[in-house]
């Protein structure tokens, strides 16, 4: 009853830019022959109001703003301003785009097992605790919240390939520090830098006590390298497990220590499994690092040490909670360097970073490793004559990416670690790619500096724009496209500009299909039609949260503790479509069209969120006390169509018939109530992206 009546919404707010297919669904015809010319159908501001707004910051478009557009059409880009600047809409801009960065900069899809090869014992991440989760969740965020503090502060967008500065928690920097002091060559072969540098190296841990964190670090006191956990001693698990006090050997049980988890005694890697119980990897107790250090968020600045200049200990935390600086022996800059990234990225000697460059050219100039590239390379040092001969069909690729690789190779062993092995870290890159071509004379930097420098910059990042924006690729060659390009360049705001950018293309004829535009005809040409994209799960989930005032209305934000409503929305958020990426891939992977599934889902999440706001008690957003007013707000707030809408009234009266038909079947009025919110809920202008 609820599709039918869906279906019925469906049939009176459609609307397609293009003739073709059903109002406001994907044609199911094969496409137009190419001789066959598809007219262009303008949208007013009642359609392409509303999804610049939902898609911007989640919320609804009020009457008044879309009568502003009605009455001039450039009002849109100072309603954009607003939004992005307010007091009540900038936290939700900024999640939006910390949510966009996150996957276009490729940081965001990994979880503790992805960090293998980084941490081969998994300290701290692969730990089933709380902190280390929540460890996990600072990798995903850290660069997302980097571009937005240099965004926010003016900086141009271009220095998020060379920047040096990272947004870090307390956490993160021990994170960063220990990489730094575990070193694994490219033959996986590790050297504990702190042992080395320490022969005899030990630290006591012991179950009792009040040992200060200055005295564990003070090396003359005699507590110096003793710390206090509970956990220690605790002989329910089994012989090996009750020693008090312990004595250990190795950093990474030092490591682990910070997040409150030890190993057996006599393990010599952390995570070895000798005496405990079976399955019992670690006992955790107190942690050195309390839970709210996990927010506690500030840019670092990351450095390379200087000759015999001493690096940063992971396990100082005195330092590391009152610094702004990491000293460390890993070269970090921009996107490409960070745990997180590397992590999505692993290698191995017979890849040999060719993944990696290949990515971070994906990610920094949209564009991969293909045979198209005719450019020829300064030097073809590097180039791996058993992949590649010159004779070969792998040449055309391989003459530009294996001088490329060295870049990583340079620089990083192939479990990321600072490059060691001199006949590699002697051997510079040689950057060639899409007409720029360069012989590197500074390492890792020069590819960050080529990467800010390139002319595909500007075009790569308003197209990663388009595809969140449009769910499809604008045409480059499109004049209007052409000239946002341009204003993102050297704006009178200043070049790169990001949020110039984000204004520009978002009052654009190339999102809002107001006039015709080259990508509008490329597209109908090629699909029969416009389509109309589903509103993927981050789109969907911020506008159910947003205008209905609830707090992770999915479960999927990795809070550390979720309610028994946000678990079972978070089972079916996890079947929905979602922004990604995937190895190789230029374009983003995104689900466009609807399926049964995606209607099944949004259904049952529909239904969940729908016990949250009706009848929910005291702080209830509806009552079926009166529903009238109920059904008022689930037209103009959660199908987003204001009062003037000429689809309102049409929608109303649905919602209304739906309600009373409810009620006969002899249910209850509070259930009555939500069913017909549900029904709003899954309206094509609720769950479609907009034309």
């Amino acid at each position: 009853m609820v599709f039918g009546v869906a279906l019925g919404v469906a049939a009176s707010l459609g609307g397609a830019c293009y003739s073709g297919g059903p109002k406001g669904l994907p044609a199911t015809e094969p496409p137009p022959d190419a001789s066959v010319t598809i007219p262009f159908e303008p949208q007013s501001p009642y359609a392409y109001v509303p999804k610049v707004k939902n898609v911007l910051v989640g919320l609804a478009a009020t009457d008044a703003e879309i009568q502003a557009v009605v009455a001039d059409p450039a009002a849109l880009a100072g309603l954009i301003e607003t939004w992005m600047t307010a007091p009540e809409t900038r936290d939700l801009y900024k999640a939006k785009m910390l949510a966009f960065f996150a996957k276009a900069f490729q940081q965001s899809q990994i979880s503790t097992t992805d960090f293998t090869d980084q941490i081969p014992f998994q300290g701290g991440l692969g730990i089933a605790r709380n902190p280390a989760n929540r460890l996990l969740q600072n990798t995903r965020e850290s660069f997302a919240r980097t571009v937005w503090e240099l965004v926010s502060a003016g900086r141009p967008f271009s220095e998020t390939m060379t920047t040096q500065q990272y947004m870090m928690t307390p956490p993160l920097m021990a994170l960063y520090a220990f990489l730094d002091s575990y070193h694994i060559d490219d033959n996986l072969k590790t050297v504990d830098r702190l042992v080395q540098a320490s022969p005899g190296f030990s630290f006591t841990v012991q179950s009792t006590g009040n040992i200060p964190l200055a005295d564990s670090l003070n090396t003359a006191s005699p507590n110096y390298m003793h710390w206090v956990n509970s956990a220690v001693g605790n002989v329910a698990l089994g012989p090996g497990c009750d020693e008090d006090p312990r004595v250990y050997t190795n950093t990474p049980a030092l490591y682990n220590l910070l997040f409150g988890t030890l190993y057996p005694i006599k393990s010599t890697i952390a995570g070895a499994l000798t005496a405990c119980q079976p399955g019992q990897v670690g006992q955790s107790g107190l942690p050195q690092l309390a839970d709210t250090e996990f927010d506690q968020w500030r840019m670092v600045t990351v450095r390379m040490a200087k000759p015999g200049e001493a690096t940063t200990k992971f396990y100082d935390l005195t330092t590391i909670r009152s610094t702004n600086e990491l000293v460390l022996k890993v070269p970090r800059l921009g996107f490409f360097s960070t745990p997180a990234f590397f992590a999505n990225w692993p290698t191995n000697s017979s890849n040999d970073a060719r993944v990696t460059i290949n990515q971070t050219l994906i990610v920094a100039l949209g564009r991969s490793f293909d045979d198209r590239n005719s450019i020829t390379p300064v030097s073809e040092t590097g180039l791996s004559a058993e992949h590649a001969g010159p004779n070969t069909v792998c040449y055309g690729c391989h003459k530009t990416l294996d001088p490329m690789r060295d870049f990583f190779r340079q620089a990083y062993t192939i479990a990321y670690r600072d490059q060691l092995d001199t006949k590699m870290n002697s051997v510079q890159g040689v950057f060639a790619f899409d007409g720029v071509t360069a012989q590197a004379t500074n390492g890792i930097g020069d590819l960050a500096t080529q990467l800010a420098q390139h002319p595909r910059l500007a075009t790569a990042w308003a197209q990663k724009l388009c595809y969140y924006m449009t769910s499809a690729a604008c045409s480059e060659d499109d004049p209007e496209f052409l000239r946002i390009v341009g204003i993102f360049k050297s704006s009178d705001a200043g070049a790169f500009n990001w949020n110039r950018l984000v204004k520009e293309l978002f009052s654009s004829p190339l999102v809002t299909y107001r006039t015709e535009t080259k990508t509008a005809d490329d597209l109908a040409q090629a699909q029969g039609s416009i389509v109309v994209a589903i509103s993927r799960r981050d789109h969907l989930c911020a506008a159910l949260a947003t205008r209905l005032g609830l707090t992770d209305p999915c479960g999927i934000s990795g809070a550390l503790k979720l309610t028994q409503a946000q678990t079972a929305a978070s089972v079916i958020a996890g079947d929905m479509p979602a922004d990604g990426y995937s190895r190789g891939a230029e374009a983003p992977v995104l689900a466009n069209d609807p399926t049964l599934f995606y209607r099944a889902g949004i259904e049952n999440l529909c239904g969940i969120v729908a016990n949250q706001v009706v009848d929910a008690g005291t702080t209830t957003k509806y009552s079926s006390a009166k529903p009238d007013d109920a059904i008022a707000d689930f037209v103009h707030n959660v199908m987003a169509l204001a009062q003037s809408d000429p689809h309102a009234t049409d929608a109303q009266t649905i919602l209304h018939e739906h309600y009373t038909n409810a009620l006969a079947t002899k249910v209850s009025a509070s259930d009555a109530l939500k069913s017909t919110f549900v029904l709003a809920c899954m309206a094509p202008s609720t769950i479609g992206m907009g034309i």
